[in-house]
């Protein structure tokens, strides 16, 4: 496995992708107009409280007011504290009031018609430890670090650097801790985790002091901090220890990261290139210091976006989007297996088991490129034998393991289904770089040439059915050229003409769609 992250940056836009053995593993876009909101903290007003719901709105200066749950509304000390109130009362106490300013920072951006997503638990992540100021002390690990002696180790490191600093608020050790299995790394790494604990604190204290500002200026909203750009974010939480360069096509970008690398990943600082070539970055293969025949990126960045997703055998995914879910179709294509036996039902047996293997690592690759989430039907190829039927699942539950998205998958169905869901913070790669269709306004169809031309036919009889004139009709239809050339070359039109003693021409618009047109009659 070799791993590498490319960034191409611009003043428009900065794009981030991590490639894996020459394919790309995960895609990150970031347009300058439209940054992610995931990580801001913003004082705003609260607008609508639904406590039937569990349900809060607030005003931070968004077009949508933002969604506050009630599993993310955060207690005051005093009712933290009030032992002698019910959990029912204690959690009706804890909704804001409407026109009350909080602090809030978004979990998740606006996706469709939903706004963004908030928490009043606000989060300051570094590279090691996430600081969460407004929560009780506490300490916690990862659940990525599934050690149990590792997870003590680390919560009694935690602890004592709690103890030291009498810090008010809590604290986790985020996945890259794990590397902190023994008594000289885990200090070697506490040193770091105390100069970004001190870091984490100080941006709290400005936060705070932001805070205070605004509330003297009487401000309905305000943004108290933004999250750092994509380039130097990535350092922080993309970039992992397993990848071996990363390089960046643009002069400035370069620079910053490699100030922010002594910040966030010293330990990558020797491995970030600028790349000087005329050749465009994401048009060539990885760099030649490290010799990989890495596909175009440009052309796996568009295959990504297509419904139909090739298998190594012949074997293909249909992946298809709706508003309530995503299915994952599988399907055997041209792969037909070879058997030793004279068995046909073996062979096919054997085909469906293959079929479904490739397309496990196909799925959980393609989950991670393509950043689907939500609710996902898997819809495999039925197969016969249990062991088979077990051994999917599993397959795929190994397979999500180096998804840094949370997921959660079922049992395979008598019908070959399997149901999952992960975790969405953000759009998809679809989401992100296309928009529905103007004709077919996102169904992915149209009415065929001749469902038109016949609909064009009706509306033409029923016209001069209607017409009182005792003149000839003259008629003209502007149409798209395909339906101008589906209604020429049948007879339908002229002999309309006879029977209604009408004079019809075809005028073409090329701008009209094939399901476009207008009749004039006069």
């Amino acid at each position: 496995m070799s791993k590498h992250a490319l960034i191409n940056a611009t003043a428009f836009e900065t794009r981030l992708v991590i490639t894996d053995d020459g394919r790309i593993d995960e895609v990150f876009i970031e347009r300058t107009q439209t940054r992610s909101l995931v990580g801001n903290i913003y004082l705003g007003t609260v607008m609508r409280v639904l406590p039937a719901m569990g349900s809060v709105f607030i005003d931070i200066g968004r077009e949508r007011s933002a969604f506050l749950s009630q599993s993310d509304i955060m207690p005051s000390i005093h009712q933290r504290q009030d032992e002698h109130s019910t959990q029912s009362k204690l959690d009706l106490r804890l909704f804001p009031k409407v026109g009350e300013r909080i602090v809030v920072q978004v979990t998740k951006d606006e996706i469709s018609t939903k706004g963004v997503r908030v928490t009043m638990h606000v989060a300051l992540a570094g590279r090691y430890l996430v600081y969460l100021p407004t929560s009780p002390q506490s300490v916690g690990v990862s659940t990525r670090i599934g050690v149990k002696a590792h997870r003590n180790k680390l919560k009694a490191h935690l602890m004592a650097l709690l103890d030291r600093t009498s810090l008010v608020g809590g604290v986790i050790a985020r996945s890259t801790c794990k590397r902190a299995f023994d008594d000289e790394t885990l200090v070697k790494m506490g040193e770091c985790m105390q100069a970004e604990l001190d870091h984490l604190c100080m941006l709290w204290a400005d936060i705070s002091q932001a805070r205070t500002q605004a509330s003297l200026q009487k401000a309905k909203h305000a943004l108290l901090y933004q999250e750092l750009p994509l380039a130097e974010r990535a350092l922080r939480d993309i970039i992992t220890d397993d990848i071996k360069s990363v390089w960046i096509d643009d002069k400035t970008t370069y620079q910053q990261m490699l100030r922010a690398s002594h910040t966030f990943m010293p330990s990558i600082a020797s491995a970030i290139y600028h790349h000087d070539k005329p050749t465009p970055l994401f048009a060539q293969s990885v760099p030649d210091k490290y010799h990989l025949s890495v596909p175009n990126i440009e052309t796996q960045l568009a295959d990504a976006l297509l419904r139909r997703c090739p298998l190594p055998s012949g074997g293909y995914l249909i992946i298809e989007h709706t508003e309530a879910m995503t299915t994952i179709d599988v399907n055997t294509g041209s792969f037909v297996g070879q058997s030793k036996t004279n068995s046909q039902s073996k062979a096919s047996m054997n085909v469906a088991y293959e079929t479904n293997k490739e397309a496990v690592t196909a799925i959980a690759r393609e989950l991670k490129v393509r950043n689907i989430g939500g609710i996902i039907i898997l819809d495999f190829i039925d197969m016969d034998e249990l062991t088979h039927r077990q051994t999917v699942p599993d397959m795929l539950a190994q397979a999500l393991k180096s998804d840094s998205a949370t997921t959660n998958i079922t049992q395979i169905s008598k019908l070959g289904l399997i149901e999952m869901t992960r975790k969405r913070t953000r759009p998809s790669l679809s989401d992100e770089l296309c928009v529905s269709c103007p004709t077919c306004h996102g169904t992915g169809r149209i009415k065929s040439l001749q469902t038109v031309a016949f609909e064009i036919l009706r509306s033409l009889m029923s016209q001069l059915a209607s017409n009182t004139s005792f003149k000839k009709p003259n008629v003209t239809i502007q149409v798209n050229q395909a339906v101008a050339d589906h209604l020429s070359s049948h007879q339908d039109l002229s002999n309309l003409q006879k029977i209604t003693n009408s004079s019809i021409h075809l005028s073409i618009n090329t701008t009209y769609h094939q399901e476009q047109y207008v009749i004039l009659v006069e």
